[in-house]
């Protein structure tokens, strides 16, 4: 950890980029997920690597296309540090319940996991994933 301080309202944004993401594939809107991420990100451990914003677009797009797949991710433990001036890393536990099909479905959770996030203040004071890595504690993505 730096010696840097995360301002609260830089803190505050960067919860609410965390929580975006989650609730942009949760309610069939992950066709512009894209838009939560730098040009050069990369989001690792949801199927292939996807490098680019524009791979990641495009996995958002094909997301939202399963139209008959429910899920919420459960966010918690949530832990942002300072990495430098106009970045930061954090770490989210993640639990996913997920429905595909008609129906509702069981409501057992799929998997317990952890994000591993890079975090980058934009220009206009805005912040964005750099990279988001998924890894899987227990059960199976």
């Amino acid at each position: 950890m730096t010696n840097t301080v995360l301002a609260p309202q830089d803190r505050l944004a960067i919860e609410q980029l965390i929580q975006r993401h989650a609730w942009l594939i949760d309610h069939g809107e992950a066709d512009n997920v894209g838009e939560l991420f730098c040009q050069d990100a990369a989001l690792y451990g949801i199927g292939p690597d996807k490098i680019g914003r524009a791979a990641i677009a495009e996995w958002g797009r094909q997301r939202a296309a399963l139209t008959e797949r429910r899920s919420r991710h459960l966010q918690n433990n949530i832990l942002i540090e300072p990495a430098g001036p106009d970045a930061a890393r954090g770490w989210v536990a993640l639990t996913l319940y997920r429905h595909d099909g008609p129906g509702q479905g069981s409501a057992s959770p799929m998997l317990i996991a952890e994000y591993a996030d890079r975090y980058a203040r934009e220009p206009d004071g805005s912040w964005l994933f750099t990279e988001r890595r998924l890894s899987v504690l227990f059960g199976t993505a």
